[in-house]
């Protein structure tokens, strides 16, 4: 006997839970124990993305293991699994895409020197920036938390029913009881929001992999000298940008994909598993990747330069002038 599509995606929620509930809490560990002093730019987008995973996975997954164990859902449900749902997918492709724009701009300086200072209130304006995320993220979504809810009269359950895979959408609609809003706002802005970042991720990245090799070749005067621990941390966090980059945009493609045809691929029941596994895969997924590029370049996180305090050289060896 073949398992139903509640079996399916109960555990694959089960999975995804353990997973990135143990992955976020193990990057949260290793990001605190840098934090010395003032919270760097990087940090505050790292623990952004872990609070952002947890509640997408401590909030949506938990809410559909509720739904498919055959507990349905009231509007209050209903209303806090599509807002967190779609709040946390937006939040995460836009911290992701402040993260590549963080390591461009510091990678573009290294390949092509500033002779003007940096900013010194840099990190006052990060907080603001990420600050401002969070608010913009639940101001788009307000409309979603406000129109989303039960239908007085949900359609009777049978077997063809018991097989969909968009019955949970056709429990807990979104109706803003206007064609034109629903249409402008909820099939075009919405969208919009998601695809338009990762559009400008993909760019973004694709410019720091040819700034990447750009650094590779440079020489000066013909003498190739080794990165300090700053560069080595900017050359981490553009390589650690790209991989996530190559994670989280197929996994948003194929999500958008599979809903789009959704009412063709109601008969499948393992369906609602790979939709889960597809919205879910990257906050579970991301901070193992993060963990094994600090692990392969030989550091613990990213302030392992920052821990290693420099030696002073002996005194009969003379000192380069590159040094």
């Amino acid at each position: 006997m073949k398992p139903s599509a509640d079996v399916l995606e109960i555990i694959a929620c089960s999975i995804l839970i353990l997973v990135s509930f143990v992955g976020n809490v193990c990057l949260f560990y290793s990001t605190s124990k840098c934090i010395t002093g003032g919270l760097q730019t990087s940090f505050l987008l790292i623990i952004s993305l872990v609070f952002v995973h947890l509640i997408k996975n401590l909030v949506v997954n938990i809410l559909k293991i509720v739904y498919s164990a055959g507990i349905l859902l009231d509007s209050v449900g209903c209303k806090a699994l599509h807002f967190t749902a779609a709040l946390t997918t937006s939040l995460a492709i836009w911290f992701m895409l402040h993260f590549a724009l963080f390591y461009h701009r510091k990678l573009y300086r290294i390949v092509y020197p500033l002779n003007r200072a940096a900013n010194l209130n840099q990190q006052k304006y990060s907080l603001k920036e990420i600050s401002a995320l969070w608010v913009a993220g639940v101001a788009v979504y307000i409309p979603v938390l406000v129109y989303t809810k039960k239908p007085e009269h949900p359609n009777p359950g049978n077997d063809t029913a018991s097989l969909s895979t968009n019955r949970i959408y056709m429990d807990c609609l979104t109706g803003f009881g206007n064609e034109q809003v629903e249409f402008y706002y909820g099939k075009i802005f919405l969208v919009l929001i998601d695809i338009l970042p990762l559009a400008i991720l993909v760019f973004v990245c694709f410019w720091m992999a040819l700034l990447l090799l750009e650094k590779k070749k440079m020489t000066y005067g013909d003498i190739w000298i080794g990165d300090d621990d700053s560069e080595t941390e900017v050359l981490r966090g553009a390589k650690f940008s790209i991989l996530l980059m190559l994670l989280i945009t197929p996994l948003w493609v194929s999500h958008f994909i599979l809903v789009y045809f959704l009412k063709d691929l109601a008969a499948y029941a393992f369906i609602p598993a790979v939709l889960t596994a597809l919205s879910s895969g990257f906050s579970a997924l991301s901070p193992f990747l993060l963990m094994l590029v600090n692990y392969k370049m030989k550091l613990v996180s990213f302030c392992g330069a920052q821990q290693e305090k420099p030696t002073a050289p002996p005194a009969d060896i003379i000192l380069s002038p590159y040094a």
